[in-house]
């Protein structure tokens, strides 16, 4: 992975766990991280850890078994 993927991963990952930012970017941080496939599964899984939102935790798990179970994703999870 080239260096400005991680750095990407983890400024999005940053905004999903913010929790000073509204629910609605927090989301859509999260899907944005589905570009990046099986790169972003340890941020899907730091985000399902430490988020206090059911919904933004339930997202990323969400992710986590599409990601494993090879699904291809889009934005519109």
């Amino acid at each position: 992975m080239e260096q400005q993927d991680k750095i990407a991963i983890e400024v999005i990952k940053n905004i999903a766990i913010d929790s000073s930012r509204v629910l609605a970017e927090r989301q859509r941080a999260i899907d944005a991280l589905t570009l990046f496939r099986e790169a972003a599964l340890p941020a899907f899984k730091e985000i399902e850890k430490k988020v206090d939102v059911n919904i933004l935790k339930e997202r990323a798990k969400l992710y986590i078994q599409r990601i494993k179970d090879g699904a291809v994703l889009s934005m519109n999870a």
